[in-house]
């Protein structure tokens, strides 16, 4: 007998130092989530970055 079908059965990985890993705990704490799991993938989906392109402060 096998367990329920998840509907997201794919997993990533990725390594945080412990400065990255509290800095991510501070942000959820703000938002007031505990879901770790569902602020990372609401952030790789809908968030953003940007890269800012200013050669004469190189």
């Amino acid at each position: 007998m096998s367990g329920p079908k998840r509907k997201r059965d794919v997993q990533v990985n990725f390594r945080v130092s412990p400065e990255e890993l509290a800095l991510i705990e501070q942000k959820m704490s703000q938002l007031g989530t505990k879901n770790r799991e569902a602020y990372l993938r609401k952030m790789a989906l809908d968030g953003y970055a940007i890269k800012l392109d200013l050669p004469e402060l190189k």
